[in-house]
């Protein structure tokens, strides 16, 4: 039988459900401004999870690249 391939979640990486916590809104909603490219960082998409470079993220979200806020 087959071993089962899991997400590879790393400190490097976060999940939508952890950058929607962070902004206030959905993981639909998320997941619609990544596509879009308005939220302006590095993710990838691995067995049905989106994962976001989580330093990129964080960065973006405190305003550190100048870039808009995420509100």
């Amino acid at each position: 039988m087959a071993t089962p391939i899991t997400t590879p979640v790393t400190p490097d990486w976060m999940k939508t459900d952890e950058v929607a916590a962070r902004m206030g809104c959905t993981r639909r909603s998320v997941r619609n401004r990544l596509h879009r490219g308005s939220i302006p960082v590095r993710w990838t998409f691995i067995e049905r999870t989106i994962l976001v470079n989580r330093a990129q993220f964080l960065a973006w979200l405190e305003g550190g690249d100048g870039r808009a806020s995420a509100a």
